[in-house]
């Protein structure tokens, strides 16, 4: 989890082609897909799409971030998958509430600059990059009282290394038992 910005995709797609047994769950939303955005970094969809889905309980979070609603619909991993969520701090509170075991690594841009950055980099519009910015802080606050483990994000390669290992670390605790 972690406030827009962050490299919570980036350092999900790394680890997903790095660590066998991952499976990410992707997202629905009704936002529209940004300009270069892979068609397949969400399933886009309308707004009754997306209450439809809700009424029928396909989701294990949701929410609405500004102007558009997210959700995570029910994880159905292949057999011997461990399940990774790409998703805010809103939706690792609700995850967490239902999953107390879940791991939640809280992943930061290495400062508000580099966020701004990052997003402007994807085309977000300057309104936009201020409104994300203007939460950072409180996502902030909030992910650092949730998350098992901290990961800040200033080289891709150590990040992702550094979640690889906390899976690691969490799957050998498992497999170990009680």
């Amino acid at each position: 989890m972690g406030p827009s910005g962050a490299g919570k995709g980036s350092i999900a797609a790394a680890l997903i082609s790095a660590t066998p047994g991952l499976w990410l769950s992707r997202s629905w939303t009704t936002r529209p897909p940004r300009p270069g955005e892979a068609a397949d970094a969400y399933h886009f969809v309308d707004d009754d799409a997306f209450s439809l889905h809700a009424d029928e309980g396909g989701f294990f979070e949701s929410a609405r971030v500004f102007d558009h609603r997210y959700g995570t619909p029910v994880p159905d991993p292949p057999v011997g998958h461990d399940v990774v969520l790409e998703i805010d701090v809103q939706g690792a509170t609700q995850v967490r509430s239902q999953r107390p075991d879940a791991v939640v690594v809280l992943v930061l841009a290495p400062s508000r600059q580099a966020q701004g950055d990052r997003l402007r980099g994807r085309g977000e519009s300057v309104e936009t990059v201020s409104r994300r910015l203007a939460e950072a802080d409180r996502e902030e606050a909030t992910g650092r009282a949730l998350a098992d483990h901290v990961v800040v994000n200033d080289d891709l390669s150590r990040a992702t290394a550094e979640v690889a290992a906390i899976v690691e670390d969490h799957r050998s605790m498992r497999d170990q038992g009680p």
